[in-house]
């Protein structure tokens, strides 16, 4: 048999595959592109830490602002909320962050040392270059004035201070005498250039360059220094510490030429964070007592001092003085303020809130307001879907004003208001605005359900129907309840179990109904807006759907599996005909009845690490995740 010749395909290039992966590389690292259905979204707000400053930069030209959230870097605009950005290329907590003076990058680094330059101004925010600058946390850094070089600081093993090109990561001389953390770095944007750094050994070193090299130390400090900050003319240099003082140094040669000090209004307790005005006039300071100041530069001189609160949630971690001109103030509970500073003191003018721990449950309440509670205990609100309001609480010794002692597990909304269950053991009742009351629950609330006027709870001890009186009716459970979800049009409602069974109860906790087992643990609960159909996802990937109304018939089952992962939420469209669901694996389906053999949508990385709740505002389908982030999506 002739065999004719070998018809070869045709192959793509090596550097084609290879442009393909970078390409999905950057876009996993970035954002979210417009043509993937994401309206709004509402991000999360600085990481801050009880004795550790935060440094907060600015941009050199826009009204925005960049910080770190674990993983990830946040940019957000000062004047419209829903104006953000969110990279997410680290693996590791990222410690600081800044854009370079030019307006173009943006470098940050993380806990493992590694600093990735990216762009800010191309809409795929594509990756420069990405180097280990040493083996440890990175803690701070700074662009030059040139917007070619990057001055790092952080833990390494042996090297702590490092100035790298910002396009091939090289160093550029050798930087040492620190002998412990270096904390904080100010780089003249002027030349001669130079670089100043503090660290918990107590010293600011002072380098010249480049290359850079030891000048020569300072040891006015008798404390960690936590933040040192350049004059915008390169003229001064000044220094904060947890000794109390504020140091001023000229800029050129690093010599000391005045300690700021004022005994009854000044600094009472360390001070975590200083920033120049862009004139370089005047200089802000805050720290652990709470306390503003702004100090002539010049003379010495206080020009006002203003108490920011009393409790420890209101000490001042960080500061910024925008090149706008608008001062900045960051509290420990996580209130970013805009601050008006007078000859009478600093005012805050808005306060910006925000989560600073992964979101854990959320819903839409009737007149779609949306209700996020998160791993740290607090609970936020958002009527716009663009800014949060923190709903305090009353959670003895709280840095962030939670309002649950522990994770919140689960929130619903009920006719009217809203419940919220938390690790404390507590269910706690309120609207939008503020908690009216808490009931004490046997176990810890894993899932809430909505009864209209009361609600339906699965504990790990059992399940039970409470309002803001107390606790209806309890009845202890041989199984571990996993997942809750209340029927809209009847007194009913569903519990899922780690076993992967489905039992039905009535407001009484008559169990009324059960249904076979999963093959996984049953994870998520969603009862339609028409009460006909459950929905139900487990632990094996699986999505089923029941006829509430006809002896819970299966209509959909060994079909809706597209997920890799553990399901972790499902919802129902005000319709009932389409479901959204979401996973462990970062992707959000949108599934409909009519056609249940392919899904509709598929929003790919839409949480990075998982998302965790879905709901819907309308015809608008509303996420949450792992990354502190709340997206609205267009369906």
């Amino acid at each position: 048999m002739a065999i004719g010749p070998a018809v070869s395909r045709p192959q793509r290039s090596l550097f084609a595959r290879r442009s393909d992966r970078t390409a999905q590389i950057n876009r996993n690292m970035c954002d979210f592109l417009a043509a993937d259905g994401l309206k709004s979204r509402l991000v999360p707000g600085p990481s801050t830490e009880r004795g550790h400053a935060l440094p907060l930069r600015a941009h050199p030209k826009e009204p925005k602002l960049c910080y770190a959230f674990g993983k990830y870097v946040v940019v957000r605009s000062l004047e419209d909320a829903g104006d953000n950005f969110v990279y997410r290329g680290h693996k590791y907590p990222v410690g600081a962050c800044a854009f370079a003076p030019n307006g173009y990058w943006v470098a940050s680094g993380d806990s493992a040392g590694f600093l990735r330059v990216w762009s800010w101004d191309n809409p795929d925010h594509i990756l420069k270059v990405e180097v280990q600058v040493f083996s440890g946390a990175i803690k701070d850094l700074q662009w030059d004035g040139e917007s070619k070089r990057i001055a790092v600081v952080g833990d390494g093993a042996t090297l702590r201070c490092k100035c790298v090109m910002w396009d091939t990561g090289n160093g550029i001389g050798e930087m040492v005498g620190h002998q412990k953390k270096v904390i904080t770095v100010a780089y003249r944007q002027q030349r001669p250039f130079r670089i100043m750094t503090g660290s918990e050994d107590f010293k600011c070193v002072f380098y010249k360059g480049p290359p850079f090299k030891l000048d020569h130390s300072c040891t006015e400090h008798g404390n960690y220094v936590n933040c040192v900050c350049y004059a915008p003319d390169g003229a001064t240099v000044a220094s904060v510490g947890s000794d109390k003082k504020v140091v001023i140094y000229e800029g050129k040669e690093g010599a000391t030429l005045r300690t700021l000090a004022d005994a009854k209004k000044g600094p009472q307790g360390s001070v975590y964070s200083c920033a120049y005005a862009p004139d370089g006039s005047k200089l802000l300071t805050g720290g652990a007592d709470k306390r503003l100041c702004v100090w002539n530069v010049d003379t010495g001189a206080l020009l006002s001092s203003t108490d920011m609160g009393k409790d420890v949630a209101d000490m001042q971690m960080g500061v910024a003085w925008a090149a706008t001109g608008r001062p900045l103030s960051l509290s420990l509970s996580g209130d970013l303020n805009y601050l008006d500073v007078g000859a009478a003191g600093c005012s805050a003018t808005k306060v910006v809130q925000a989560p600073q721990a992964p979101i854990s449950a959320m819903t839409t309440l009737r007149d779609g307001t949306i209700v996020a509670g998160c791993n740290d205990g607090t609970v936020f609100s958002s009527g716009d879907g663009k800014e949060w309001t923190k709903i305090a609480g009353a959670v003895p010794r709280s840095i962030c004003r939670a309002a649950h002692g522990g994770k919140v597990t689960s929130v619903v909304g009920l006719a009217t208001g809203f419940a919220s269950g938390g690790f404390d053991d507590k269910v706690r009742f309120g609207d939008a605005g503020a908690y009216s009351a808490e009931v004490a629950v046997e176990g810890q609330p894993v899932a809430l359900g909505s009864l209209g006027d009361v609600a339906a709870c699965a504990t790990t001890k059992g399940v039970c129907v409470l309002d803001a009186a107390g606790v209806k009716a309890f009845q202890a459970t041989a199984y571990d309840p996993t997942a809750c979800a209340a029927d809209p049009t009847k007194d009913r409602f569903a519990v899922g179990a780690k076993d992967g069974s489905i039992r039905i109860f009535d407001r009484t906790l008559t169990e009324v109904s059960s249904l076979p087992p999963h093959r996984g643990a049953v994870a998520a609960l969603a009862w339609s807006p028409d009460g006909l159909k459950l929905a139900a996802g487990d632990a094996d990937r699986e999505i089923k759907v029941y006829l509430a109304r006809e002896g819970f018939k299966v209509a959909v089952q060994n079909t809706w599996r597209h997920h890799t992962a553990r399901v972790t939420a499902v919802a129902w469209d005000p319709s009932s005909k389409c479901l959204a669901s979401t996973s462990n694996d970062e992707t959000i389906y949108y599934w409909s009845l009519d056609a249940p053999a392919k899904h509709v949508r598929k929003y790919e990385l839409a949480h990075k690490d998982g998302g965790v709740a879905l709901a819907f505002k309308g015809a608008t389908l509303v996420s949450a995740g792992h990354d502190g982030c709340a997206c609205l999506w267009d369906v």
